[in-house]
């Protein structure tokens, strides 16, 4: 199947473009956060120095020896601090300064020397909103006499200037930040992040289109972060997938050379065997008592060639389902295991001519399953999975398979992730040596896997593979002098 060709993404789609807008975005929101107590700020300060000027205005008026100004120097001084009126209270007197046109209606009160934070933010966003002209009453202490009171009113419309006035200064002071510590923040990260991972994309992207060629893998690089840690673990996975690349390509290699050379060595192993069967019938004892020999040799390099062969053509094909009872298709391989083995002693007796004394069967498979576990397989693969995990420990040296079970538990299959489904899980013990440390550490790897002398490492490599196209699991459970215990979980119908 041919694979799509996949490419890195447009800039406005990468991820330096979101960094970017994301950078942009999050700087102008912490400058919304500081816009608005910067903005009520500006507003107490601005009323502050209006109280100052106020001030200075009534010592003016309190300079005059009868405490009275001239109208044009009264509205001079007035028009100078900003305001329409000041009253200033001293401690036996109060001095009023106003003008002449004053209005008698005062629209809002703000007392600077009782206020909150949020209650300063919340009036001054309302004063940047603010469309009328209100006259507002400000009471607060000057700067330069905190011992005194003053009050001055003043239009809120000149305040709304200011403070918009402001406002669009800090906005364009907040967007010049915004844009400057965006930009640092993008080029640093693009450097330390975006910049390595298209880089590492693009090795990927690589290394997929040809994973054969050596040029391809990545190269780890000396950085010991998180990004450092991927590239190596990631030159290691190459490696290793080149690794099984090669071994596959030699045992399809292999596959190719069994099957031209495997009529050729069938037929010779049967020529083999048939003059084996003729000197099984000399007259010479010693001939005879070769023969036994010499056919089990015969027969385990036919049986060798077959396992090679069988998994060198191994290809996945559509499973077969159909619905059986577990313990049927167990029940069916003991027979058929027992059977082999009453014919094989049977074969071995007649050719050293002992007649009916040939040894019985001493071979046991004990089955302890429920009766109405159903599964829903291909019979046929399951068959050749449970023979190779019962037959392997039988010819290793075990006396008696035990295949017992434990109860369902519940679970998730790999194709239908969505849906859960109830598993079993089949035990099977055997009594044998156990399996030696080598055939432990490449348990399923073929041709090194094996637990006896002349085995192939095939069998548990085959059974695996079959069980894992049923979405289940084969897992070596315990291993010693005692024997060896194997679990198989399947999926079972509930």
């Amino acid at each position: 199947m041919e694979r799509p060709h996949l490419k890195l993404p447009p800039w406005a789609k990468s991820l330096s473009a979101r960094l970017l807008v994301l950078t942009v975005s999050f700087v102008m929101l912490a400058e919304i956060f500081v816009f608005a107590p910067s903005v009520a700020r500006f507003r107490v300060d601005w009323l502050k120095a209006h109280l100052d000027s106020g001030y200075l205005a009534a010592l003016a008026l309190e300079a005059t020896p009868d405490q009275m100004i001239p109208d044009d120097l009264e509205k001079e001084l007035l028009s100078n601090a900003g305001i329409e009126a000041v009253i200033l209270r001293r401690e036996d007197r109060k001095l009023l300064l106003q003008r002449d046109d004053m209005p008698a209606k005062v629209d809002k009160n703000v007392n600077l020397t009782n206020f909150s934070i949020p209650m300063a933010v919340m009036e001054g966003l309302a004063t940047l909103a603010q469309t009328e002209d209100r006259m507002l009453r400000v009471i607060g202490m000057p700067s330069m006499a905190p011992d005194f009171e003053i009050e001055i009113l003043v239009h809120e419309k000149a305040l709304t200037k200011a403070m918009r006035n402001f406002g669009w200064r800090v906005f364009g002071l907040s967007l010049m930040i915004s844009f400057f510590t965006a930009g640092l923040v993008y080029f640093a990260l693009n450097r330390l992040l975006v910049r390595p991972m298209r880089t590492l994309t693009h090795d990927m992207i690589r290394f997929r289109e040809n994973p054969q060629d050596k040029s391809s893998l990545i190269t780890p690089g000396l950085r010991d972060d998180e990004i450092g840690v991927a590239r190596q673990e990631l030159a290691i996975m190459q490696q290793d997938i080149q690794a099984m690349l090669n071994q596959r390509r030699r045992l399809a290699a292999l596959g190719t050379a069994a099957t031209k050379i495997s009529h050729d060595l069938r037929n010779a192993l049967a020529t083999s065997m048939l003059m084996t069967e003729q000197l099984a019938k000399s007259q010479d004892d010693e001939v005879r008592a070769v023969v036994p020999r010499l056919l089990s040799s015969m027969e385990r390099a036919v049986y060798i060639s077959e396992q090679t062969l069988s998994f060198a053509r191994e290809t996945p094909a559509p499973r077969d389902l159909a619905k059986f009872t577990l313990i049927e298709l167990i029940e069916e391989i003991r027979d058929q295991i027992l059977l082999q083995k009453s014919e094989n002693l049977m074969d071995g007796a007649a050719g050293r001519d002992l007649g009916d004394k040939a040894e019985p069967c001493t071979a046991r498979i004990d089955i302890d399953l429920p009766d109405d576990v159903m599964l829903e397989a291909d019979y046929d693969m399951l068959f050749r999975a449970f023979s190779n995990l019962i037959r392997n420990p039988l010819e290793a040296g075990a006396d008696i398979v035990t295949v017992t079970w434990s109860n369902p538990i519940a679970g998730k299959t790999s194709d239908e992730s969505d849906q859960s489904r109830s598993f079993i899980d089949v035990l099977i013990k055997d009594n044998g040596p156990g399996l030696p440390e080598k055939a432990i550490k490449n348990l399923f790897v073929p041709f090194a896997g094996s637990g006896r002398k002349g085995g192939t490492g095939l069998g548990l490599a085959i059974a695996r593979e079959l069980i894992s196209t049923h979405n289940g699991e084969l897992r070596l459970v315990a291993t010693g002098p005692d024997g060896a215990v194997f679990g198989v979980k399947l999926p079972i119908i509930t």
